[in-house]
This record gives structure tokens, sequence and C-alpha cells, in this order.
């Protein structure tokens, strides 16, 4: 080895690095040891190995024939199943739905498949009849969707006042109600100029459509009645983590061991959908649908449609993907939803509280396409700011790397939505009450106290203050001052107490059909029965005026609610914070009176 040549051996690798004279580069020549192939298959688990990359090559080769073979596979087990079910029992409630779980599964299968077949071609077929101008333009589409929602609307007044305003001539006082209502929000609209009457006015034929299905049909009742003891079932899911984390007495604390459990369970189960792909495709399925009905967005219409069975907490987690997107009456149209309507699990409270089962139902039914009409009259999109929302589903995400990823996802993100809703609560009921006592203070020092004078309280300046919205709702002039009373209880406080004394005044009724002697009205709205000397504290009202008051009284828009609901948005997008606080007092105002249409149409379409 010349002086110009090292060799250094370091652990089977020969490095052999060769200087020449300065002007030679240096060259490096790495060796490495490599067994032959021979010696590698002498190793006890080459086969294994061999056959493991085979099984690679073949799989990777035939991916899709064999994804095809396990999606049929599965396919036929499921038949076979739903063979063997049908066989073993059929006629109950459960083969029914096990039966309408399939069919729609294959209705919408197969559209599916229609439109990946054929999708391509129609649209290529319209537009080229679009630009042969065969296509009718879009003002020229404009005017027809006028007429015929023009014609549609005559129909229905028409239908209104050849059946119902006929028997009854006072029917047409909640008639004229919807009318002042609409005018008032329109003038005080953000910006009258720029209101769309197309979902205004198919908003308010909608609901309509689904209170003459509910109110007037004994089928109609009977299947919102399904579908929404399917979602209690299915919500009632979450009492078995509720017991194991807070004992079987979870229920004495019911507001915040029960209802609070409830979102982080929706939570996750909206993430695993999303994870899934299941909620894009109908938010797409959505978007197409409403384009050419209501005219609003996917996310919108799908929040309100959500909101008839599950709570506006739960249904939060529908919109966080798309939260940042939102245009200004996007969210306001997201927070009048959210007010108008009020949580499925919460309907058997007020149930046990005495309100009528069935006109929950359908109060609840009534106010999403009554949300989405007040919101777009009240908040319009203008054109400046309206953004297209038919890739909605496309931007959103899925979020975790498995379904249990993205449950635990769900659930961790509910978390700060039940923190702001307990504290919120907390801060809220405690600020009325001390409200209350000083109003009550302040009344004894001018000489209210009872028995001559009621106290001075919420529910004394409420029952004046809305006398004159619940007359134009169809309430019988007698009995103004109690649900006026109840209605500005749900509106300062919450829905919870109002209809615990709509029960109070329900057992009233009882009590007065059965007495019949002499009796007076006392200053208060109490009833005095004079020959068995009792006072029915509160009142009593009309069959009638039960009804009307319970599409009045569902609703989350109260004061309370309205903290509640900006802390729990605020914590999914704190980045939008002063546009939330921005349209919420218009949202509340906007809840209020999408229920009070709902009352409306119950005082005109109502036995």
């Amino acid at each position: 080895m010349t002086a110009n040549q090292e060799t250094q051996v370091d652990d089977g690798n020969i490095d052999t690095a060769t200087t020449e004279s300065t002007d030679r580069p240096e060259v490096i020549v790495n060796y490495q040891y490599v067994p032959p192939e021979w010696l590698q298959n002498c190793s006890p688990l080459g086969p294994v190995v061999r056959v493991r990359k085979s099984l690679d090559r073949f799989i990777k080769s035939h991916g899709k024939k064999l994804k095809m073979a396990i999606y049929t596979l599965l396919l036929l087990c499921y038949f076979s199943y739903f063979i063997g079910a049908m066989v073993y029992r059929f006629g109950d409630e459960g083969s029914i739905r096990l039966l309408v779980f399939t069919l729609l599964v294959l209705f919408f299968y197969a559209i599916h498949t229609m439109k990946r077949m054929f999708g391509n071609r129609v649209e290529a077929y319209f537009n080229t009849l679009h630009k042969e101008r065969k296509y009718p333009s879009k003002r020229t589409r404009k005017v027809l969707l006028r007429l015929v929602t023009a014609y549609v609307a005559v129909v229905v007044i028409v239908v209104i006042i050849a059946t119902v305003i006929r028997r009854d001539p006072y029917r047409l006082v909640p008639v004229s109600g919807i009318a002042i209502f609409t005018f008032c929000l329109f003038f005080f609209s953000k910006d009258p100029s720029q209101v769309s009457w197309r979902p205004v006015l198919w908003g308010y034929m909608l609901q309509l459509v689904f209170a003459l299905i509910v109110l007037q049909t004994s089928w109609g009742y009977d299947l919102f009645d399904w579908l929404g003891k399917r979602v209690t079932e299915f919500l009632d899911h979450t009492d078995v983590g509720a017991i194991f984390v807070f004992g079987e007495k979870f229920t004495d604390h019911f507001f915040a061991f029960k209802v609070m459990s409830v979102i982080f369970f929706f939570s996750a189960v909206i993430s695993i959908l999303y994870f899934l792909g299941w909620m894009q495709v109908l938010i797409e399925k959505m978007a197409l649908i409403m384009q050419y009905s209501l005219g609003t967005s996917a996310m919108e219409s799908l929040h309100a449609a959500v909101n008839v069975f599950v709570g506006w907490a739960e249904t939060t987690t529908l919109v966080r993907p798309l939260f940042d997107k939102m245009t200004l009456s996007e969210l306001h149209t997201v927070m009048t939803n959210g007010f108008a309507t009020v949580a499925g699990s919460t309907l058997v409270v007020y149930v046990l509280f005495g309100a009528p089962a069935n006109h929950l139902l359908s109060a609840s039914v009534m106010s999403a396409p009554a949300a989405l009409a007040i919101s777009k009259l009240f908040w319009p999109e203008s054109k400046e700011t309206k953004r297209d929302t038919s890739n909605d589903a496309c931007v959103i995400k899925r979020e975790g790397r498995n379904i249990v990823d993205a449950a635990s996802i769900g659930a961790i993100t509910a978390l700060p939505i039940v923190a702001y809703i307990i504290a919120s609560v907390i801060a809220f009921f405690s600020l009325l009450g001390f409200v209350n006592a000083t109003l009550i203070w302040m009344g004894e020092r001018v000489g209210l106290i009872p028995p001559e004078y009621p106290n001075l309280t919420f529910q004394l300046i409420c029952s004046f203050l809305f006398w004159p919205l619940v007359f134009l709702m169809g309430i019988e002039s007698r009995d103004c001052c109690v649900v006026a009373r109840m209605v500005g209880i749900k509106t300062f406080i919450n829905e919870f107490l109002a209809y615990e004394d709509l029960g109070k005044v329900i057992k009233n009724n009882q009590i007065f059909e059965s007495y019949d002697g002499p009796w007076t009205r006392t200053s208060n709205c109490d009833v005095f029965l004079l020959d068995r000397n009792q006072t029915l504290t509160g009142g009593v009202i009309s069959e009638h005026s039960v009804v009307v008051t319970t599409y009045a009284l569902c609703g989350f828009s109260n004061i309370t609610a309205l903290g509640i609901m900006i802390g729990a948005l605020t914590a999914i997008a704190p980045d939008r914070k002063e546009d939330i606080v921005r349209v919420s007092i218009r949202a509340l105002i906007s809840g209020c009176f999408a229920c009070f249409m709902t009352a409306c149409m119950a005082g005109i379409l109502s036995e």
C-alpha cells in the first residue's frame, strides 16, 4: 500500500480513500456486504416473508375487485338477515322500521348510482339548451317562480277562508296577526330593500302545510310522533354513560347531568358521521333541494330540520366545520333556528308539566320553516355578501384517523360548549332573581303588597306588555292576561317555568269545569270560587287558548338563552365573537316571532 493510499475496515464496510496528487479529486467507494439469496432463504421466516410479499402484490393489482367482492358479501349477508327478520316476525313496529330503513337506503343508493351514470350527460344536455337559448333565462325563471309562489299562496288563503274562517270568523284575528307581524319585521329589517320574499313566503307555506298535516290528519301526527320517539330513544342511550359517571340518581340534577350529557353523545355521533362522509352527502342533497325551494343554503336548512328533534346545543356540532365561512345572515339564521325550537328530550319535561304532547310535537315541526322565513325577513342576505353554498359539503374536512379518534374529537369539542352553557345559566338566573327581588322591593315602597295588589314582578309587567301580541295570536280577550304572563316568563326567564305555569292553569281548568257556582276574577288574573272559598292561583283559560299557548311557548327564545348561546357559539368560533354578539339580539327577536307565527297558525287551524 503506497503512501498516498489508506484503507480502513469498520464493521464489514471497506472504505478506501485514495489520494493522488493535488490535481486529482478525492474518490470515496463504499462497499456493503449483502448475503446471497440462498443464504437469505435459509432463514426460518423466509417463506412467511415471501408469502406476505406475494399477498401484497395480489392485493395491489386486484384491489378494486377485492373491495367489490367484500361489499357484495356484506350486502348478501344483510339481505339474508333482512329476509330472515321479515319471515320471523312481520307487522310490529320494529319490522316496519327495518323495512322503511332498507327501502330508503335502496332509494337513495339508486339515485346516487343514476347520478354517477347519467349526471354528466344531463348536465351537458342542459348546458347545450342554455347555449342555444332553448332553456328559459334566469330572469324568466324568476318570474315563473314568483307566479307559482303567488298562485300557491292564493290557493292556500282561499282554502283557509273556505274551510276554517267561515266556521269561526274570530279566526281572522290570527290571520291579521300574521300580516301585522310580517309588516313589523319587514319595516325594522336590517335592510328592507334586500329582502327576498321567496324564502319568506315558502317558509310560511311549509309551516302551514306542516300544520295541516299534523293538526288535521291522524296519519301526519302518528308519523311525526314516531319520528320523535325514535330520536328520543336514540338520545336516551346517553343515560348509560351518565349513570357510569354520575350514578343512578343523575336525573336529580336534570339539566346539568341529563341535558348536558346529551351534548357530548350527540357531538361524538356527528363527528363520526362527518368522518364517514355521510353528513357531507346529506348537506349536498339538501343544498340541491333548497336551491329550488326556499333559496336558503344547505347548512341553514339542515340545521333547522335537525332542530325539530334535537336541541340547538347539540346541533351546533353540525355547523362547526362551516362556521368561519358563514355570512352574517347565515349566522343569524342558525341562531334563530336555535331560539325558535326546543330539544326533543325536553318535550318530555313539558308533557310532565301538563302540556298536550301532540301539540308540542307539531309545534316543534312547524317552527323550523317559520325560523327560516322570519330570519331571512329580519336579516336578509345581501347581494354583496351572498356566497356560493353548493360546495359546502366539499370543504368540510374529515377529522380523525379512524372512527374512535373521530368520536373522541367530537366529545372533546363539546366540552367548552357545556362549560359555557352551565356558567351562563347560573349567572343569568342569579341576575334575574336579583332583578325580580328588586322590583318587589320597589313595589312595596308604593303599596303594591298582596293580597290587595300583586307583587311588582317581571310576570306582572309582561302580562301588560305582551297583551296585544297574544291577542293577535288568536287568544280570547278574557284569557290574554294569563297567557301574556306565561309568554313573559318564557321570554325573560325560560320556557320551563312558563310550561310549569301552564300546567298549573290546566289543573285549574279541571277544577273550574267541575264547579257550577259563582266566581270572580281578581286583579292579578286569579279566579276566586265564592261557594268553595277557594282561589285558583294563576287563573283559568279556554281549551283553545291552551293549544295556542302551547305553540307560543315552544321555543328557546329568552334572555337567559341569549347569554347561553353567545357563550356556546363563541366556544366553537372564538374569532367570530364580535359577529355573534352583533346578530344575537336580532336573532332572539326573530326566534320569538317565529314562535308567535307558529301560534298564529295554530290559532287558525286548531279545533
